[in-house]
């Protein structure tokens, strides 16, 4: 199998994911980021590649709905 490499683990709930390839947590295939064939959690991500997320938190004086 081509993807023999990378461990899977189990959630409780019985959802499969992987395992970050250095750190081991458990992660969803949907948190998991792709470095170089192997799946990452994003903290080991940025460390690896330097990168930050592209979004920005704005604080807003006012709710949308007070206009």
């Amino acid at each position: 199998m081509p993807h023999d490499h990378i461990r899977l683990a189990q959630a409780p709930n019985g959802e499969i994911g992987p395992r970050c390839a250095t750190c081991d947590v458990r992660l969803t295939f949907g948190s998991a980021m792709v470095l170089n064939n192997t799946y990452v959690c994003w903290e080991h991500y940025v460390e690896a590649t330097g990168a930050d997320s592209a979004t920005t938190v704005g604080e807003r004086v006012t709710r949308f709905y007070e206009r």
